[in-house]
Formats: C-alpha cells, structure tokens, sequence
C-alpha cells in the first residue's frame, strides 16, 4: 500500500474510533462505522482489523473501560455508578471486564489512585540527558496510540531489527481531553548501526529534572494515572511543570507478559514552583 493511501486510510479509521468514543454505548454497527469511513461495509471490518490490530467489539470494550478508568481515578464515584455509565449491566460484569484489561478490580484500582495523591514514594524526582529519537507523529485520539506503535514494528521488521531490543518511547505534549491540542509522538531509541531511518521523523528530547512514576498495568491505565500525577501529586509536590513534553518510557513489551506486568515510567517535566 502506498503511504499515502495508507495515511488515508488510517485516518479514515481514527474517524471510527472517535466516532465510538464519543458514545461507546451507543449500537453501533458495521454499516454505520463504514459510512462514518466512508468504506463499503462489505470488507469494511477486515480492514478495520488489519489497520488496528484488533476487532470493533475489542476497540469499544477498551474504550468503555479506559473512559471508566478516568472516572474511577478522577474523583470518588461509586463502581455500580461507573458500571452502568459504562454500558454494564451490573456492577459485577464491569468489574470482571476491568480486571481482565487491568489486573486490578475497580476497587483496589482506585485504593492504587489514591496512593499516588495522598503519598510521595510512589514518585521520584529524577534527571535525564538529552536524547533522539525516531519515530511517527500519532493521527488520532490517544485510545489508538498502539496502532502508531505497531507501525513502528513493522517498519523494524522490515529492516531486520529486533523489536524486542528497541527502546520505545512516547513524547506528550497537551491534555488527551483536549482533542486537536494533544500531539503525541510515538519514538524508538536507536542505536548507532541502526541509523537508517528513512520513513522516520526525528524528534529531539530535552532533558533536565522530571518526576518518574513506574506504572505497572495495562497501557489503558497510562492516561488515568497522568491525571492522578497531574490532579494529585503534582500540586502538592512544590514543585510544577515547565514547557518541555510529559514522557513514556515503555520497558518491557506486550507480547512476552501479561498486560497486568507491563512496566511504564511516567515522567512529568518540572520546575520549582513560582512564589
């Protein structure tokens, strides 16, 4: 596929995606997604599949819980609040579905929240050198981000590099909740017999002080726990954050693990606070 057909296409796609955010309740059903894509129903969810690695019934049940995850970390709510909101039918077929994408019932995932706001050890305050790396500007919203990252492996396999050796990373820039003012990019370390990188942007991160919180959970939980960091931690730190971009440091991967083990650092860059 030409890459030019293919950006096409995978915005067409993020234009489903969004469309199932906005009301992952909804009855959404293949020939409506398709005429949002405009794509003939007829083929249109193997493309969908082959373009995001998985199927819409996958797509609206990740997006239900992640929009679940927000609500559970962003304030106190009730979880048979949460589950109805969410489209369950009772407060126990949620909490099963939210542990089979988080490890962690509904319950003991808010306890983990609110530890990061009410305590400091969670965080650590570290500094980082400078460092470049190569990768893709994310189209999307932020549920899509690992369809970014799986073209990243398959520009890796096609020049023979180990996915499993690459160092990702993911540079943030903006609120998810903003819409058009969030900008992620989605980058790879490389070393320096690995430089060939056409069909790669590169983009250059600053270094300087951050704060480092180490998630362990799926990466549906990346996003709620920035939020715990930014609405909890971060305002009662001292300290607050400059104009560099927030990071995420992915350090082990997804297809060797459980996504209850995968292990992400989270780094907020910081300054003292003004008086």
């Amino acid at each position: 596929m030409k890459t030019s057909t293919e950006e096409n296409y995978r915005r067409r796609i993020a234009r489903v995606i969004e469309a199932i955010m906005v009301d992952p309740s909804a009855p959404h059903s293949i020939e409506s997604l398709a005429a949002v894509a405009h794509f003939s129903p007829f083929h249109f969810h193997r493309l969908y599949r082959a373009l995001t690695g998985e199927s819409i019934v996958a797509t609206t049940r990740r997006v239900r819980l992640a929009q679940a995850a927000h609500r559970l970390a962003g304030r106190t709510v009730s979880v048979t609040e949460t589950a109805l909101d969410a489209g369950y039918d009772s407060s126990q077929s949620f909490a099963r579905a939210f542990r089979n994408l988080t490890g962690l019932s509904p319950t003991d995932f808010q306890m983990q929240q609110q530890s990061i706001t009410m305590s400091l050890p969670p965080v650590t305050i570290v500094d980082r050198q400078p460092v470049t790396v190569f990768g893709v500007r994310h189209d999307g919203p932020f549920t899509t981000i690992p369809h970014s990252y799986r073209r990243l492996r398959q520009w890796s396999s096609e020049r023979g590099i180990a996915w499993n050796d690459v160092a990702r990373i993911g540079v943030c820039h903006g609120d998810p909740d903003q819409g058009d003012g969030f900008r992620y990019f989605a980058g790879l370390i490389l070393s320096n017999d690995e430089l060939a990188t056409d069909g790669l942007e590169r983009c250059d991160v600053p270094g300087g002080r951050y704060a480092r919180h180490r998630l362990i959970g799926p990466y549906a939980l990346i996003s709620p726990t920035f939020q715990t960091l930014f609405g909890g931690w971060l305002p009662q730190s001292g300290l607050e954050p400059d104009d560099r971009p927030a990071l995420e440091i992915y350090l082990n991967h997804p297809r060797h693990i459980a996504d209850s083990e995968l292990a992400t650092d989270l780094l907020i860059p910081l300054r003292d606070a003004a008086e």
